[in-house]
Formats: C-alpha cells, sequence, structure tokens
C-alpha cells in the first residue's frame, strides 16, 4: 500500500468536493420518508425505542449484534422517531462513505480520482438505496471503508502523529464493525490479504508491522469480546439452508447488485455492467499504481467471493455486498481519469489549447463521469424514487388501510415474527394487534390459541410473511379455512392480506343444483338479511364430487342485481385455497367457507346472492344445472341480501 502525497488543496477542488457531497446529501434525502417502513425497518424503531438494557437483551436474542440499534436509540432521542428522522442516521452514514471514498482514491492515486470516485458513490443507487433504510448496512459499509483508509494512512511512515490518529481510528473502527453485523469478518479478511501483500512488500520492519498489525487486531477483538460468545452461539445456531443455483447466474445477479443495486432488473442492467466493468478493466492496465489496483481489486472482490465459499447467496443477503461498492467505485473512477487523461492529452497537443491544459483533464473527467451516471445510475434511481414495483413493503398503506374500515371486533393477527414492532409504529391503537406463535408446535396450540381469539372477535385480518418459515405446514391457516369464513386476499408487497369472519350463517338455503357434469353443491348456508357496508356476508358450501373433476375451478359468491356487475364479491378455491377442485375424488364432499365483503361505498338496495364455478384459465363458467331440471344458467341464486345505508 503505497500511499501518493499531494500538494494543498486548491479552493476548487474544495468546492468540487462539497459539491460532490451535497448531491449525495440531496439523492439521499429525496422521498426520504415517501415509502413505509417495511419488516426490517419497523423491527429496528421499536427496538430503539428501549432501554439501553432492553436493547442489548434483545439483540442478544436475535441475529444482529446492538451497536447500530444503540446508535439509533440516542439519534431518535436528539432527532425524533419518525421515518425521516430515523432513516437520516443512514443519511449521514451514507455522505460520510463518500468523504471516505474521496480519501482514500485520493490517498492511493490523486485529487481529481477521488472526486470521481466520490461522484460515482454519491450517485451508486445500491448506496443510495440503503441510505434510505433504517438499518445498519450503510453504517457497516463506513466502517469497513474508514477502517480501510486508517491500514492506508499506517502505510505513511513519516507522519507519526497521524499514525497514532490512524490506529486509534482502525481498533475502534473494527470493533464497532464487528459490533454492528456479523459479515463484517468478510472486510477484516480482505483487509488481511493486502496487508500480507505490503508487508511482502516492504524492505524493512516487516516483524515490527506484522506484530503491530496483529497487536491492532487483538485490541479491536478484546474490545468485541463481552459479545463474543453471544455472536458465537446466533452465528452457529443460524440456520441458513443453502440454496441450489447456477455459480455464473448468482455471480452476474450479485455483481448487479453492487453496480445498479436491488432497483433495475438484469435485463435492463447489461448495459450500465458493461460500461462500469469497462471503466474499471480501463484503469488496470499497466504502469503506475499496479499494488493500489491489486489493493481495490482485493478489497472488492474478496467479500464478494465469500459470500459464495460461504453459501450465503441469496438476495436477503446481497446488501452484505454494500462493503466493496466503494473500492469497485474507486477503480471506476480511476477508470474515468485514465480516459479524460488520454483525451484531453490530445486536446491539450494543439497549441491553442495549451494554456487550457489544467482545466481540460478535469471537464473531460467530468463529463464522462455525468455521462456514466445518465447510463448506469439514472434508471435505477429513477425506479428507487418513483416505480411502485420497487416499493418496500407498505406497511404503513395496510394499517390505514384497516383503519378507515374500522368496527367494533376486529383484530389484527401476524404470522411472522417481528412484523407486530413495524405495524404497531403505525397502529398505535385501536383493533388489538395480536402475533401468532412462531412454528407452532401442533394442532392443538393453534386450536388452544385461535379458539379464544375466533371467539371473542367477529373480523380478523392476518396478515402473511414468509409464511413457510414461520408456520411450516400452514397451520393456522388451515384453522383459519376451517374455523372462519375467508372474504379476501390481496397482495401488498411481499405482505398477503386476508381478511375473515368469525361469525357463523343463520339460515340455510334450501337450494341446490349440478355445476357442469362432475360437481354438486348439496347444502349452503348463508347469512341473509339487512347488512351495512364494511360487514361480512358468511357463507358455508357443501359440494360434492360426482367425478373427479377436469379442471382446477374457482368458485364465486357475488352480490349484485341479475343484470349487472356485482357490488361485492368473493372469488377463490375452496376451503381458502386448500382443496383445489383438481384434488377432489370422486364421491367425495368438501366443505367450503368463505364470506363476501360489502365494502365502503357498496351502493345501498336490496340485491341477490349467487354463487358460481369458473375455470379461470379460460373465464369460463360452469353451466348450472337446478332441480327442476333446468340448465340456462351460470350462477345459481342463495338468497337476498339488503346493503343498507351506514348506521
Amino acid at each position: 500500500m503505497i500511499r501518493q502525497h499531494h500538494p494543498r488543496l486548491s479552493a476548487v477542488t474544495i468546492a468540487a468536493l462539497l459539491a460532490v457531497l451535497l448531491l449525495g446529501f440531496g439523492l439521499r434525502m429525496y422521498k426520504l420518508d415517501a415509502q413505509s417502513f417495511w419488516y426490517d425497518e419497523g423491527n429496528s424503531a421499536r427496538i430503539a425505542e428501549r432501554s439501553v438494557p432492553l436493547i442489548i437483551a434483545g439483540a442478544a436474542g436475535d441475529i444482529h449484534p446492538p451497536l447500530y440499534y444503540l446508535a439509533l436509540h440516542y439519534w431518535r432521542g436528539v432527532f425524533g422517531d419518525s421515518e425521516m428522522a430515523l432513516r437520516q442516521l443512514s443519511v449521514v452514514c451514507g455522505v460520510l462513505l463518500i468523504g471516505f471514498t474521496w480519501l482514500l482514491a485520493r490517498a492511493l492515486f490523486n485529487p481529481l480520482t477521488g472526486l470521481t470516485a466520490a461522484a460515482l458513490v454519491a450517485l451508486s443507487p445500491f448506496a443510495v438505496y440503503y441510505s434510505q433504510e433504517a438499518r445498519m448496512y450503510e453504517l457497516l459499509a463506513l466502517l469497513a471503508l474508514a477502517s480501510t483508509w486508517a491500514l492506508l494512512v499506517l502505510s505513511d511512515r513519516r507522519r507519526i502523529g497521524r499514525r497514532a490518529f490512524a490506529i486509534a481510528l482502525y481498533v475502534l473502527a473494527t470493533a464497532a464493525g464487528l459490533y454492528t453485523q456479523y459479515a463484517y469478518p468478510f472486510v477484516m479478511a480482505a483487509q488481511g490479504v493486502c496487508v500480507l501483500i505490503w508487508l511482502a512488500r516492504a524492505r524493512s520492519n516487516r516483524l515490527c508491522d506484522t506484530l503491530a498489525y496483529g497487536l491492532m487486531n487483538i485490541v479491536a477483538i478484546a474490545l468485541f469480546a463481552p459479545w463474543l460468545p453471544i455472536a458465537i452461539r446466533q452465528v452457529t445456531a443460524w440456520g441458513v439452508t443453502p440454496q441450489n443455483y447456477d455459480l455464473a447466474q448468482a455471480a452476474l445477479d450479485a455483481y448487479r447488485w453492487l453496480i445498479v443495486g436491488r432497483t433495475l432488473p438484469l435485463e435492463q442492467a447489461i448495459l450500465p455492467i458493461a460500461i462500469l466493468s469497462a471503466l474499471v478493466v480501463v484503469g488496470l492496465p499497466g504502469g503506475a499504481h499496479w499494488h493500489e489496483k491489486a489493493f481495490l481489486l482485493i478489497l472488492a472482490l474478496l467479500p464478494f467471493a465469500l459470500l459464495f465459499v460461504f453459501k450465503l447467496y441469496r438476495e436477503a443477503y446481497l446488501k452484505f455486498l454494500l462493503v466493496c461498492v466503494a473500492p469497485l467505485l474507486a477503480l471506476a473512477g480511476h477508470g474515468i481519469v485514465s480516459l479524460a487523461r488520454l483525451a484531453a492529452g490530445r486536446v491539450s497537443g494543439w497549441r491553442a489549447l495549451a494554456p487550457r491544459r489544467r482545466t481540460v483533464l478535469p471537464a473531460t473527467a467530468g463529463a464522462l463521469t455525468l455521462g456514466v451516471a445518465l447510463a448506469v445510475a439514472q434508471p435505477s434511481l429513477n425506479n428507487l424514487y418513483n416505480n411502485p414495483a420497487y416499493a418496500r413493503d407498505d406497511y404503513r398503506g395496510i394499517a390505514r388501510m384497516i383503519e378507515a374500515d374500522a368496527q367494533p371486533g376486529d383484530a389484527i393477527l401476524f404470522d411472522a415474527p417481528n412484523q407486530w414492532e413495524v405495524f404497531t409504529y403505525y397502529h398505535r391503537q385501536g383493533a388489538p394487534a395480536i402475533p401468532l406463535a412462531y412454528h407452532p408446535a401442533g394442532d392443538a396450540a393453534v386450536n388452544s390459541q385461535m379458539r379464544p381469539i375466533a371467539a371473542q372477535y367477529t373480523r380478523l385480518f392476518v396478515l402473511y410473511y414468509g409464511e413457510h418459515e414461520s408456520d411450516p405446514g400452514a397451520k393456522f391457516e388451515r384453522w383459519l379455512a376451517q374455523h372462519t369464513y375467508k372474504a379476501d386476499e390481496q397482495w401488498v408487497g411481499n405482505i398477503r392480506l386476508a381478511v375473515y369472519a368469525t361469525q357463523t350463517p343463520t339460515m340455510t338455503s334450501g337450494i341446490t343444483a349440478a355445476f357442469g357434469d362432475a360437481i354438486t353443491l348439496v347444502s349452503a348456508e348463508i347469512d341473509a338479511g339487512a347488512k351495512v357496508a364494511g360487514e361480512l356476508v358468511p357463507v358455508r358450501l357443501a359440494w360434492r364430487a360426482l367425478d373427479k373433476p377436469v379442471a382446477r375451478y374457482k368458485v364465486f359468491l357475488h352480490i349484485g342485481s341479475p343484470d349487472a356487475p356485482p357490488v361485492a364479491q368473493n372469488d377463490a378455491e375452496p376451503d381458502g385455497g386448500f382443496r383445489p377442485t383438481s384434488t377432489w375424488a370422486a364421491g367425495e364432499t368438501v366443505d367450503d367457507l368463505r364470506a363476501v365483503w360489502i365494502k365502503p361505498g357498496a351502493p345501498p338496495g336490496k340485491y341477490g346472492l349467487y354463487v358460481g364455478l369458473y375455470d379461470p384459465a379460460t373465464g369460463q363458467r360452469l353451466p348450472v344445472k337446478t332441480p327442476d331440471g333446468r340448465t340456462n344458467a351460470d350462477r345459481l341464486w342463495l338468497g337476498d341480501i339488503t346493503i343498507e345505508s351506514a348506521r
């Protein structure tokens, strides 16, 4: 690691650096609170509300060390607990990351490369995204780069005072990195390889430098020692099931994150990836600074490789690669300056422009950086700010939607751990929020929790998230399908929101009919009478398969007039989706509990309640044959429902 020595910064350079920092700050502040907290951010917000002992205890029971939560705790004490205030801690870390990128690239190359690299990090969609999230990943990247820069300063033997500062910075940043995220050892491994190369090249003081480096790490680990037993327990008990994947495709996907973040699909990211990669390659061949280039390559690629070595590739863990962004973009910045120097050299060869050589190179580098920003960063940043497909899970919107239709007797259930934290950040009063047991032991445990809830509340809103991990076998959802009446289901991002009625129908309809050649409705219980908007109308259907159905049909319930679109409806597969018609056996009877949700705004009036089946692949409804032999209908009337104006 060879530090380059440069003259005192000019006013123009300082102004340019401030402009880059302001650009990075503006991009990170733009629409900072436009999106809801998602699952993990809500967890951060609620943990930070606790006292310091409870934060430490909570982190000990989680999979993250406590430093970020403690920092957020004190941050919210000063700046408040709004979405914008809590995310601004990451904004500050992101801006400091830009500053340290400038320091690193300037020390390795020159001030212009430092400015170019800093501008690329300021514009990096990956870095911007996690600067707008109330989580620890931007802090992780900042600490990684700060400790790396400290190692670089230590290679300058001529400034003892700065060496003392660098030692303190390295030790504290390394200890803080360990207390921030368990992926930090990947950074230490990359730094260790760089130091070994540096020591191998050193002509003197190898033993002294080796001992100094080892001692610094011993001190940093000693500072982490109080948490080390907890960390070992958490990491060894962390059940990460390795995924099967094509290595080349997975590596390309991870590299896409480094270049354009998560807000641009691979097919649209090919050109940005090619441009950034070309810039990195341009700055690599021969010439001066080959040790510096190797240094940055190791810092950028070794943590990337270790993600695959330890079989951690999955989308949820790609954010660990944020530590690779600054070294990679420093190389790209060097490539831009190399191209600019080539172009400026040709232009400056013209005698008329020779007096302006000092301005041609920075102007050319600036123009190239702008072009790269438009080609690489703009599409991804536009998606981040404006494309709903890339929005975080909208717990804020779900809370407002439920509250807008609030009724006495409502309850809100969560099948995943920590959903309660993020939801109750937005929902502080009103319907009770009830977390369901994580990994329920069996049907008896599910029944013991659900029966009192169903007996106490008339309408249940259930938020399903990661249910395959939190409730293997869908025990809670199966219980609800068999004991309550599902009225609605919709996806809000990665959250599935379902609504259930717990009240049973009040009357039995004597109407039966055959649907097609294989299915018969043998009984129907309905809740007829007067209803108001917001109410659920429970219906219990019993189907019998005369023969094995040839298709996977959906059942629909409509409330409406015979010759007009329905004012309320429920389209879903039987038994809450657990008994598709394609699984029915001849002679089998299937109970199908469902409800129709008369949503706010439904016009008052007297309407019919109709049932039918259709093939979702074609939209074709099954013909209905009633007991009197009529087959000229595609739905069956079960009774009348009167919707009254709100009381």
